[in-house]
């Protein structure tokens, strides 16, 4: 026997704090009352068996005592709340998982499931029982052997988050516990589909089970399950084009007029979203051309109110593209103002440049970022980037790796400028006093034929970019996927709200709800958006099948209580009764 709020040290230093307390009581004095007497004969005797002084008296009522430390032990005992093991508990340990994903956030459909989860739990042993929360993270709401009043002040405020569902993962995670004494029952309360895929790779001695009700209606929604942009159409460098996707319910699917967009709070004119064909699914594609790539926060809101208002309305920061001033030597060769000319990201000009194209020992341009031709003599590396110091000599590698992804040099035909050259083809780099880049001035020749492959307008674009620091942007960011690949530019540091940083070394962050995500430095924040269409529309029915509890250990915990607290009120009652009777002092 285990007792549910109290150590068995604390039940037993109870019972004889008790017996002891009552003792002391039997044996206090009680104050005496006047009472006409008779006689005086025997008075003599009471007062040396009771002198007038003392505060105590001799120990004479013992089953008055016994009944009266009965009573109180019983019901101190119950305020243990003694658990009996038995054969009923089961050689399973039982896992609730909740689901806190956006799809939950349905009008009621939350409060019902947690209804059928704390039904539940009261059926459970508190030894074999753990409650976990899925939401943006996987959090413990309930530990084996907690009171599952802890679980209604944890729940406290708790409400179903714009993230998608992360169940089967969860489940992956919770099915590796190997729980040696018992197996274990995965119970799944939530509307979160789960794959036979899934269930059939489950290991041996762990099975998943859904605990709550039937799934909730999808009907009666729509939402915005795709939103993203890309470079402008019209190839103007300061623009960007928008691409946005509605499904749902028809009832709901809004036209291009019922859709309010706005950048920064400033309302964009009603037609600017224009409707494309229809989509594959039965859901609307609008687009919206030419919006200023200015660093802006755009968002995207439609109404009315439906069953789910969490995917009614998303947000995208757009990136900041402005154009970037280019001083060119006049002393290398014309294709290379062509190539610049056709990039309309670059404005050539003749002073006060953002970036300076130039043979080394030139002094065009000044103390600026520059893109530098050297002799092959006087440069052992074909390829030699510089960094300021300010950038951090400890992240040197870091650099590097960035700049050949961003620049391409990483897709270079080495091998080829290699034999041409007849030496070693080499990326190296260094610190300078501001972010260059120098290649050999010999790849300019038509002996390389650098110059007259397709990649090479790319190649110095890419270069100028890098340059002049033009910062990282995405497409889309959505809650719960890995980050898209991003456009041209320096990748960014993703903190916290304290400034630490978030990303895992070698792995790709993924945001994990609908937000805010922060850069370090002074950028403005990016904005992730929940574009998840199995929240908005929903997905194949579940393999999971309702499976419901029978009776166990805790029912007769809760009769015996029961029992307990009806004992005491027993001897509540023959204590008065006795007392009414003058057979109790």
């Amino acid at each position: 026997m285990t007792f549910a709020n109290l150590s068995p040290l604390a039940v037993a230093s109870g019972l004889a704090a008790l017996a002891a307390i009552l003792y002391g009581l039997q044996r206090l004095r009680i104050r005496f009352r006047e009472q006409p007497v008779a006689t005086l004969l025997f008075w003599k005797a009471a007062s040396t068996e009771a002198p007038a002084r003392t505060l105590v008296q001799r120990f004479r009522h013992l089953w008055a005592y016994l009944l009266i430390l009965s009573i109180c032990s019983l019901i101190w005992l119950a305020i243990a709340e003694p658990q009996w093991q038995d054969e009923a508990a089961g050689d399973d340990f039982y896992v609730l998982l909740l689901d806190g994903s956006a799809g939950m956030a349905r009008e009621g459909r939350f409060d019902a499931v947690l209804a059928d989860l704390q039904s539940d739990l009261g059926t459970l042993p508190p030894e074999q029982r753990q409650v976990i929360w899925s939401g943006a993270r996987a959090e413990t709401l309930l530990l084996p052997g907690e009171q599952p009043l802890l679980l209604q002040q944890r729940l406290a405020g708790k409400r179903p988050e714009a993230v998608p569902s992360s169940i089967e993962r969860q489940l992956a995670q919770l099915a590796a516990v190997r729980r040696d004494e018992f197996t274990t029952q995965i119970r799944l309360y939530g509307d979160a589909p789960v794959s036979a895929a899934l269930l059939d790779s489950l290991p041996e001695g762990v099975s998943v089970v859904q605990g709550s009700g039937g799934a909730g209606s999808r009907k009666g929604n729509a939402g915005i399950t795709a939103l993203g942009v890309e470079q402008a159409s019209s190839g103007r460098w300061e623009f960007v084009d928008l691409l946005l996707r509605v499904e749902g319910d028809e009832r709901y699917l809004p036209a291009a007029g019922d859709i309010d967009v706005n950048i920064d709070g400033t309302p964009l004119p009603p037609d600017v979203l224009f409707a494309d064909a229809p989509n594959e699914t039965g859901g609307r594609i609008f687009r919206a051309f030419d919006l200023p790539a200015e660093g802006g926060l755009l968002s995207v809101t439609f109404g009315p109110q439906d069953a789910l208002p969490l995917d009614n309305r998303v947000e995208l920061r757009l990136p900041r593209q402005q154009t970037i001033k280019v001083q060119l030597s006049e002393n290398l060769p014309a294709v290379m103002a062509t190539v610049l000319r056709a990039d309309t990201a670059i404005e050539l000009v003749d002073s006060n440049p953002d970036v300076v194209i130039r043979n080394q020992g030139e002094l065009l341009g000044g103390e600026v970022a520059a893109l530098e031709f050297v002799d092959i003599e006087l440069q052992t590396a074909a390829f030699v980037l510089g960094y300021p110091e300010h950038a951090g000599a400890s992240d040197a590698g870091t650099l590097l790796q960035n700049a050949l992804q961003q620049i391409g040099l990483d897709n270079i035909d080495a091998t080829g400028l290699a034999e041409a050259a007849q030496r070693p083809v080499e990326v190296a780099m260094r610190p300078d006093d501001e972010w260059s880049f120098s290649l050999w001035r010999e790849l300019l020749s038509e002996d390389y034929n650098f110059v007259q492959s397709r990649s090479f307008p790319l190649f110095i674009a890419q270069s100028v970019r890098w340059l002049a620091g033009v910062q990282k942007w995405y497409p889309y960011l959505a809650a719960g996927r890995p980050l898209p690949a991003p456009s041209i530019g320096g990748a960014p540091v993703f903190v916290d709200a304290g400034g630490t940083p978030l990303d895992t070394v070698g792995v790709d962050y993924v945001p994990a709800a609908a937000g805010t995500l922060h850069r370090a430095g002074d950028e403005a924040p990016l904005a992730v958006a929940l574009l998840d269409r199995v929240t908005t529309v929903g997905a194949p029915a579940s393999a999971l099948k309702r499976d419901g509890l029978g009776t166990f250990a805790v029912e007769a915990a809760r009769n015996g209580l029961l029992w307990l607290l009806l004992l005491a009120l027993a001897g509540l009652l023959a204590e008065w009764w006795l007392y009414q009777r003058g057979r109790m002092p």
